[in-house]
């Protein structure tokens, strides 16, 4: 897998950015509290969706009602675009509607919908 990008929408200290990442190794490097981990947060976020572990409110930026995250990757002979997205409630964050594109084709699905077409890939 290559992550080619990933755009954060209100993620946690990022209100709205996109980070390319050329091909070969890519160094993520910075101050304490740069937002690193972040990135490394909302990766797998968009690849297996909110956890125990990592809970909607930790991802969603403070006083935002939604947030999202798009991340663009390719396999062999497959370019993927994953796009979750969080929602906060009342009570709660969790997550909303979500898609997965396969070489052009959009699959909008919940959840765990989300996660089994992406664990097939």
């Amino acid at each position: 897998m290559r992550i080619k990008k990933i755009s954060l929408k209100n993620i946690r200290s990022y209100a709205s950015e996109e980070i390319s990442f050329p091909e070969g190794s890519t160094l993520l490097s910075g101050d304490i509290g740069s937002g690193k981990s972040t990135i490394l947060l909302a990766v797998e976020f968009a690849l297996f969706g909110i956890s125990k572990e990592i809970p909607g409110a930790a991802l969603l930026r403070n006083g935002q009602a939604t947030g999202s995250v798009t991340l663009h990757f390719s396999l062999p002979g497959k370019d993927v675009i994953i796009q979750r997205t969080l929602k906060r409630t009342a009570t709660s964050v969790g997550q909303d509607y979500g898609s997965v594109t396969v070489n052009g084709v959009e699959k909008i699905g919940t959840a765990t919908e989300l996660k089994q077409e992406i664990l097939t890939l």
